[in-house]
């Protein structure tokens, strides 16, 4: 009789009980919930960076894979075939970095330069521009507003001047290395979990499926791993398509305002090209900073060149680069998307803004059309 006899829900015991200790010592101890995280966290930095680096190069890993695979490699071969891909990747990546540095570097410290050392002009126009705008007003006003203006133009040619110092930068570099040793370190060793994580793919998908099936019915494991699946697709198609859409921006910029002689064009392709990450307000705010430069370097021709090609890349990319490499959307309306942008930046800042598009497509996919589905079913509809 005792045997039949089971209590229900018996198994979340002790998940209760370790729950009800975390919180009583969080409550004893003032010990925040953050600083929990913190801890966590950096237990398995390392972890996490390998996971980012290896989710944003497999889907380029799956392409190169496929170009030299065949049906009649066996598995020694096809392991041999995936470590020469990995490391293909990553020279190509470091061969990128060199590069930029190289060639691109150079060019943006010397038109920065070129915009300090003209700062003073710049203010003076500026200033002659503002009391010829503001001759009507009280002569108070006049003098305070100038005063203003004179004030952040002192204050920036300082700033830049300082910045720009060689002294001064090997300082901040001296600081920033003692200071983000930790980072570095986490990043580099990122590098090599991410090269296990992506060497060893298969495998750890299989141990996952294990995992959920020893977990959960085989109904409730296949159900988590399809939506999973889905998950994932969401986010690979997301990243991927913008990383795409905004190399193309930054390869554009050069292509066009270079010829042009668009004054810091490798540094405003760049930022267009960074900020086309985030959709919608992105590649606008990204442009405000880039007209500003070309006007106050160049002058009115150059910042209307600049318009027009933010403009133009815009229309290019919304009407044929975007639908072209992203053929189906991430599944949610434009609406939603502005929605996610803007609650992701509020949680998240830039990064949230980035990511609050997919998480938004995954609520929607987990929460709201399963709801939908279900209810709908239940209606014999």
């Amino acid at each position: 009789m005792f045997k039949k006899l089971r209590i229900p829900y018996l198994g979340l015991l002790p998940i209760i009980l370790i729950s009800a200790f975390l919180i009583k010592l969080m409550l004893v101890a003032d010990v925040s919930l953050t600083s929990i995280l913190g801890v966590v966290y950096s237990c398995i930095a390392y972890f996490v960076w390998g996971f980012v680096y290896a989710y944003l190069l497999n889907p380029a890993m799956v392409f190169f894979e496929r170009l030299i695979s065949s049906k009649k490699d066996s598995p020694k071969v096809k392991k041999y075939k995936r470590a020469g891909v990995i490391a293909f990747l990553y020279l190509l990546i470091a061969g990128l970095i060199t590069l930029f540095i190289v060639a691109i570097v150079p060019t943006i410290r010397a038109g920065i330069r070129e915009f300090v050392d003209n700062i003073p002009r710049y203010a003076a126009n500026f200033e002659i521009w503002l009391a010829d705008f503001t001759n009507s007003f009280d002569p108070t006003i006049t003098e305070m507003v100038e005063q203003y203006a004179h004030s952040i133009f002192e204050t920036l040619y300082n700033w830049l001047t300082g910045v720009m110092d060689i002294s001064s930068i090997g300082d901040a570099v001296s600081s920033a290395v003692s200071v983000s040793t930790q980072v570095v370190l986490r990043a580099v060793f990122g590098i090599v979990v991410s090269i296990y994580y992506l060497y060893s793919k298969d495998g750890l998908v299989a141990e996952i499926k294990k995992l959920f099936l020893a977990l959960f019915s085989e109904k409730t494991a296949n159900a988590i791993y399809k939506s999973g699946r889905k998950i994932n697709e969401i986010f690979q198609k997301f990243i991927v398509s913008r990383l795409l859409q905004s190399l193309i921006m930054f390869f554009l910029g050069l292509i066009v305002l270079i010829p042009l002689r668009v004054p810091l064009a490798p540094l405003v392709a760049i930022i267009i090209g960074v900020t086309n990450m985030i959709p919608y307000f992105g590649p606008w705010l990204g442009a405000i900073p880039c007209v500003l430069l070309a006007l106050f370097i160049g002058g009115v021709i150059p910042a209307l060149i600049t318009v027009l090609f933010a403009v133009g890349v815009q229309i290019l990319d919304n009407l044929i680069i975007g639908p072209k490499i992203m053929s189906s959307q991430v599944g949610i309306s434009p609406l939603l998307v502005i929605a996610g942008v803007t609650i992701g930046g509020k949680f998240g800042g830039v990064l949230g803004m980035f990511l609050g598009v997919p998480l938004v497509a995954v609520f929607k996919f987990v929460f709201y059309d399963k709801f939908i589905e279900n209810r709908l079913k239940e209606k014999n509809i």
